[in-house]
């Protein structure tokens, strides 16, 4: 993995001086100092989880790349400082050469923040999508971003096929739908190095749905996911520790069907100034929107 740094002070100073001589010019001399933003993890040398440990939201960002181009999944809190005018782009920078592909597992604001420091964004290939945007602009509306109100626009300059092999350069991967979090969110399925990159469908940690309609779409989504995955796929979710155990699809897939059969209770919490029901399965939380 490559270095990365940031200006955000001044980390050494040295100084040359004649101590016998009051009144000498003192030289300073300065070295950048590493931003202390991000933690990243490469796989295979070109998968590079890209982590927030500070952010509010303890995100988790994905390089994947192939040997042409690069697909970015997600870009981050934006709650650090940056360097030299960017927030991720100077790590990207840092860490591949070929050209980037912006790819929002979801829409939510947690998600986007850095959305104007790339200039080919990729949107998967949804019929509801592709009606909102006029002249290559998609406007996100505020139940798209959850909270905010950035950003208030993207230019989309690539629709990507779903369900469909797409060829980063000896890297296969696909897209696939995954609705229940949210109606666009999608999933990234790497048949190369068998890798899944599920975004705030599935991740470590409490699970949001934010209307009680969603948990039929959720378990056809889980239901579907698998159906294509096997053990030998490793996942990687949009929060906290990246990495999933396999095992949690199954358990996900069971937590539903108790909150279908209405054999799984939801306890009444004001959250966030709505209300909401959490359920508790296992080791695993469900809060939903009501």
């Amino acid at each position: 993995m490559k270095k990365y740094a940031s200006i955000v002070g001044i980390l050494i100073f040295t100084l040359f001086t004649n101590c016998s001589k009051s009144d000498e010019k003192i030289d300073v001399k300065t070295d950048p100092v590493v931003e202390d933003w991000y933690k990243t993890t490469t796989l295979f040398t070109n998968t590079h989880i890209i982590e927030e440990p500070k952010s509010s939201q303890g995100n988790v960002s994905y390089l994947i790349e192939g040997d042409s181009k690069a697909l970015m999944m997600d870009t981050g809190s934006g709650e650090n400082f940056g360097f030299e005018g960017t927030k991720m782009k100077y790590l990207l920078n840092d860490l591949t050469a070929v050209p980037i592909s912006l790819l929002l597992s979801h829409f939510h604001f947690d998600h986007n923040q850095n959305i104007d420091e790339f200039d080919n964004i990729a949107f998967p290939d949804l019929p509801s999508l592709k009606q909102k945007t006029v002249n290559h602009i998609y406007s996100f509306s505020a139940e798209e971003l959850f909270s905010g109100n950035f950003p208030t626009s993207a230019t989309v300059t690539e629709w990507m096929p779903l369900n469909t092999d797409i060829d980063l350069g000896n890297r296969i991967i696909q897209l696939t739908n995954i609705k229940g979090h949210t109606n666009e969110s999608v999933a990234v399925i790497d048949k190369t190095n068998k890798l899944a990159f599920l975004g705030d469908f599935l991740y470590n940690g409490t699970l949001f749905l934010f209307d009680t309609d969603d948990v039929t779409s959720y378990k056809t989504s889980i239901d579907h996911l698998i159906s294509i995955l096997d053990p030998s796929y490793r996942l990687f979710g949009a929060h906290g520790v990246p990495e999933i155990s396999f095992s949690k699809l199954k358990e996900l897939q069971d937590f539903l069907i108790c909150i279908q059969n209405n054999t799984c209770s939801g306890t009444s919490q004001f959250v966030w100034g709505k209300d909401t029901l959490l359920y508790e399965y296992n080791t695993m939380k469900i809060r939903i929107f009501i």
